[in-house]
């Protein structure tokens, strides 16, 4: 049998993967996190445009009490980046070290086939399926992260809300009591 059918069969038989299938695989990779990271940062951005939102609503009511609102607000908003950025650098690094595993074990191969030695094609299969198993976490991971962003940016939003409607309720209380200061004091000029 020649070298190339014995080859074939081999692949077929023991569903080892080529290098072009790995290569396949690392593009389609690659391509999903691009594609999760565009999406993150879009979600990120329209979050960020309904805050804006918010915030210049909140500048034209023109309250007194909105700047410790604000500042609490901005704070919450740091550390949410903060943490947002974080978790995204430990996925891109978990992803990294991911491809270069991948990469490392098409070299080993092609390198094996070239000086013609027999592989042990189970420690092929068991690196593939850590590799699989490594790719859904770091999906499960982003997925986590993602849901926990969302969660709280809702959060935030509501307590701002909360917040302005408070704000409001107080300036109306106060505005209640100057008209009935002015009604007080016209009274004692006017009799």
């Amino acid at each position: 049998m020649d070298p190339e059918t014995k080859e074939y069969l081999e692949r077929i038989l023991l569903g080892l993967t080529g290098k072009e299938d790995l290569e396949k695989l690392r593009q389609e990779t690659k391509s999903n996190f691009r594609q999760l990271k565009e999406e993150s940062k879009n979600q990120i951005l329209e979050w960020k445009q309904e805050v804006k939102a918010d915030l210049e609503q909140l500048k034209k009511g023109g309250s007194e009490g909105a700047d410790p609102i604000l500042k609490e607000f901005r704070e919450g908003i740091q550390e949410i980046k903060a943490e947002t950025r974080s978790a995204f650098d430990q996925a891109i690094q978990k992803m990294e070290a991911l491809l270069q595993d991948i990469k490392e074990e098409r070299e080993i191969q092609t390198a094996n086939v070239r000086e013609g030695a027999s592989m042990d094609l189970s420690g092929l299969k068991d690196g593939m399926g850590g590799l699989r198993d490594g790719m859904k976490e770091v999906t499960e991971e982003v997925l986590f992260i993602k849901e926990k962003m969302k969660d709280g940016f809702v959060e935030v939003q509501a307590e701002l809300g909360s917040m302005i409607r408070f704000s409001y309720a107080d300036l109306e209380r106060r505005f209640n009591a100057l008209e009935a200061r002015i009604k007080a004091l016209e009274k004692m000029v006017f009799p």
